[in-house]
């Protein structure tokens, strides 16, 4: 089957090619719903953003600008905008090439052998001795039965590893019967031997899901998500959460980016039945979010409060767009003391949440609202998996050291290496764009001191592990994704989870 046809500029005209085709150099030309069919450097985009979950983790859409210098990497999911970029590398020399090569570069699976050829060589010197004695005495039966029995005591005693597998094989049913499976039972010896666990973020420390943490009223109220009252601005929120997304049909809910699932789940939560309200309200405006003017809107007949448009996105955008701003016992102006609420996103984003603002208005004079009424700002978190800080803290007690190896953002990564216990006392973590410009030796030296990467590209989590292993440390890596794959075949122990794992994770 040929490659998907991939768009380039040959000659100023448009063309369609082979992905196999490509070349270095080629101009390609990407839009919303492409997947990047090699490794580009971008050099004009439109609003661009991209899903690079596959590579590196991180659940939201990543804004892709020329300034920033930046690669859009092969297999990347084009969610909205376009682009265009020059080929700088293709098939097994791009990134997700990279990963697909060590999925099929695969060890052996070790199988356990009791004889083995190096025994054969070993009894074989004892064979004349014992041909010379049965032809001298003339019993040749019992020679032989002699030279066998003592072959096998010979290999018997000589076979550390049958022994080794004995014991490991009660470990292995242990293993099983709490549902853990073992692809090589060498790898139990070597966890014996683990000094580093590395981990992925996303999937294994914490969830694959965004949630609604706290929100956040104008007049400086913070409400936790399941203590919503039934004020007229928090029935709003819950409105807006249900109806301010790209979620059409209900039963599309599955196919919604992380961001609006959590709205619409915690509006499920707080009691607005998301399916009926999708169902009996018409939708009269969209105005689907963008990178450039970070923010989205819709317009819909209501049936309780007629026509209402809404829009959410990020703070700063959605409160220049606001001229008064709902309180939980009535509306008024917006007041410059609500201004002085920025340190409250700081804090947000410092922790590594996410600030999302809302606005509504019911002001039907043109088309296009111009001015909104604030509601509030929601906090979304990436919350830890259950009992990742116990498990932590029960490593940290065996002396073993722990890292975050992941392509998430680095205040993310930091923020959840403080809350799980990995970075508790640190604020020092390093990028793979810092790595970039680092020799091997002083990322190496950085190691010992860093518990923190972030933003790192799959071969840089094979290279850190690797650079640990010099140092004579034996490491195990925890991760659940195709970005994992070359660090899970690099450590001394990989591990990854029956469930929600990408079959490039379990198999490695």
């Amino acid at each position: 089957m040929k490659d998907s046809p991939v768009t380039i500029i040959k000659n100023g005209k448009l063309v369609n090619v082979d992905e196999e085709n490509l070349c270095l150099n080629d101009i390609v030309v990407v839009q919303t719903g492409d997947i990047a069919p090699a490794d580009l450097w971008l050099t004009e985009t439109a609003g661009l953003e991209v899903d690079e979950f596959d590579l590196t983790g991180e659940i939201s859409p990543v804004i892709k600008k020329v300034q920033d210098n930046v690669i859009l990497y092969k297999g990347s999911k084009i969610t909205k905008g376009s682009g265009k970029g020059i080929v700088v590398a293709t098939g097994e020399k791009t990134e997700y090439g990279q990963i697909i090569k060590q999925l099929w570069e695969q060890n052996e699976t070790y199988r356990f052998r009791f004889i083995k050829k190096k025994y054969f060589l070993i009894v074989s010197f004892l064979l004349p001795l014992f041909i010379i004695w049965g032809l001298q005495s003339q019993h040749h039966v019992l020679a032989i039965l002699y030279y066998l029995f003592l072959s096998a005591i010979f290999i018997f005693l000589q076979n550390d590893e049958f022994f080794r597998h004995l014991l490991t094989s009660r470990e292995v049913k242990e293993c099983e019967r709490n549902r853990i499976q073992i692809r090589d039972m060498t790898a139990l010896e070597s966890l014996h031997q683990v000094d580093v666990f590395c981990f992925d973020k996303t999937g294994v420390l914490t969830t694959r899901q965004m949630e609604v943490k706290t929100v956040y009223y104008a007049d400086g109220s913070e409400i936790s998500v399941d203590t919503q009252g039934q004020s007229l601005v928090s029935y709003l929120v819950k409105t807006a959460c249900a109806l301010c997304n790209d979620v059409l049909f209900f039963e599309k809910l599955e196919q919604a980016n992380a961001i609006d699932k959590a709205l619409i789940s915690f509006a499920i939560k707080n009691g607005i039945d998301v399916k009926k309200m999708l169902s009996q309200s018409k939708r009269i405006y969209d105005k689907h979010f963008d990178s450039e003017n970070r923010y989205m809107g819709c317009g819909y007949n209501l049936k309780d409060f007629g026509m209402c448009y809404f829009v959410k996105g990020d703070p700063d955008v959605i409160l220049k767009m606001c001229n008064s701003s709902l309180m939980r016992s009535s509306e008024r102006k917006m007041r410059n003391t609500w201004y002085l609420r920025q340190d409250k996103v700081n804090t947000i984003t410092r922790n590594g949440n996410i600030p999302i603002a809302m606005a509504y208005t019911s002001d039907t004079t043109n088309t296009f609202p111009k001015k909104y009424t604030f509601l509030c700002l929601l906090e979304l978190e990436n919350s830890l998996q259950h009992g990742v800080r116990e498990t932590i803290s029960k490593i940290t007690e065996k002396g073993i050291r722990s890292i975050i190896l992941t392509g998430d953002r680095a205040e993310t990564a930091g923020s959840i290496g403080k809350e799980c216990g990995i970075a508790k006392n640190s604020d020092v973590y390093l990028t793979g764009k810092t790595i970039d410009r680092m020799a091997l030796d002083d990322v190496a030296r950085q190691s010992d001191h860093c518990s923190v990467f972030a933003r790192l590209l799959p071969s840089q989590k094979g290279i850190i592990i690797r650079l640990l292993q010099r140092k004579n440390h034996h490491v195990a890596m925890i991760g659940d994704g195709p970005n994992d794959g070359i660090a899970l075949k690099v450590a001394d122990v990989g591990i990854s989870f029956i469930n929600n794992s990408s079959p490039i994770a379990r198999r490695l």
